[in-house]
């Protein structure tokens, strides 16, 4: 009886993830799945459960599907890898707040629009095989024509990508509000990109060292030198190519940067481990800039998977100040600057969208401001 369940089992996910790829490649709309393993605890069903429940929801409702030796599959659809990879870190962060548990082993890859039901999984279970053999936690992931961990130098196969499509899209920053564009590659040599640039934006870029690329085939975020501009001819040069695992890019959805300095404070219950003040802040995280002697102390003793407690005061609309007091993790240290993932409750998250809502509309005020001196 087992048997017979077990192999119907395998017709259904087999009859879903073929349907998966065929609406995928009939409406050309893009396609992530994700791979991950987790031990389940059948005498801990319950657990599992809410588990399970979590991951449906925060994956959107998308389809999960139990594979052999205790790994599942989700489907993001219309998600491109850059958008998967990110929801994933989110997802995985979550899990260790919420349930106090880890999933270690990730997989990702992207539909391509050639892939057979056999080639998509065989690079799914690819990226997830490196990842258990990995000596450290780790998403691995890449696409059929990027394979981060084995060509990230390969110009070679940058020419092949930037041939088969040759757009990417251009970020930076003003304030924290992101200013993406949709340019195109004329050329591409000896590590070098040559872009064909809106004019209107050489002031912004011409304050820059350094933009974000984003390639819709390429998995990493790509942080490029900027190399020369040439306003009359509408064209820019990037070089010093850097792959990156994380990037602003991926933080950049309703982020802003405060007007004025918003000293922050850290603890662990009530004890104060540090001070400091917000770089940036979304509903979901918050950037710090601490004292060298802090990062020092963190660096020792980082304070991974622990939870914390962030205490600030935000401006509002009638130009009061209000509390926000919400449970934090700490997602990174990178430099003087301290990334971390928070967790309001629904009051404080409505008290730090509004705040976000009032920075937008001034940085775009200024933003146009900027817009119209250049023109």
């Amino acid at each position: 009886m087992e048997n017979r369940e077990f192999k119907i089992n395998n017709f259904i996910s087999r009859g879903i993830i073929e349907s998966n790829i065929e609406f995928a490649q009939n409406h050309n709309t893009p396609l992530s799945i994700v791979k991950f393993g987790y031990d389940v605890d059948l005498e801990d069903g319950f657990f599992f459960k809410d588990l399970i429940a979590f991951i449906h929801s925060f994956s959107d409702f998308n389809s999960i599907l139990q594979q052999p030796s205790d790994t599942f599959i989700i489907f993001l659809r219309d998600c491109k890898i850059h958008e998967a990879k990110s929801i994933v870190t989110q997802m995985v962060q979550k899990i260790k707040y919420k349930f106090k548990t880890e999933i270690e082993n990730i997989g990702i890859t992207l539909l391509n629009e050639d892939d057979t039901y056999k080639s998509l999984l065989d690079r799914l279970d690819k990226y997830y095989v490196m990842s258990k053999l990995s000596s450290r936690t780790k998403t691995f992931y890449g696409t059929s024509d990027f394979d981060f961990y084995e060509t990230q130098s390969d110009k070679k196969v940058l020419e092949n990508i930037f041939k088969k499509l040759n757009t990417v899209k251009l970020f930076n920053f003003y304030q924290g509000l992101p200013i993406v564009e949709d340019v195109e590659i004329l050329k591409f040599d000896q590590g070098l990109i040559q872009l064909k640039v809106d004019p209107i934006k050489f002031a912004f870029y011409q304050t820059e060292k350094f933009t974000f690329i984003q390639h819709d085939l390429i998995p990493a975020i790509i942080k490029a030198s900027i190399v020369k501009i040439e306003p009359n001819k509408m064209l820019m040069v990037l070089g010093n190519l850097e792959f990156l695992d994380s990037s602003p890019v991926e933080r950049s959805s309703m982020r802003v940067e405060p007007d004025k300095e918003i000293y922050t404070s850290l603890s662990i219950g009530d004890k104060k481990i540090l001070d400091g003040a917000v770089v940036s802040l979304s509903e979901n995280s918050v950037v710090l800039n601490i004292k060298p002697i802090n990062i020092e102390k963190l660096t020792k003793n980082p304070l991974w998977n622990v939870e914390l407690v962030l205490q600030f005061q935000i401006p509002t609309q009638k130009s009061f100040l209000t509390m926000i007091k919400t449970k934090a993790m700490i997602y990174s240290i990178v430099n003087d600057r301290v990334v971390l993932n928070i967790s309001p409750n629904r009051l404080i998250k409505s008290k730090i969208k509004n705040y976000i809502a009032m920075r937008q509309s001034d940085v775009l005020l200024n933003l146009k401001q900027e817009l119209k001196k250049v023109n």
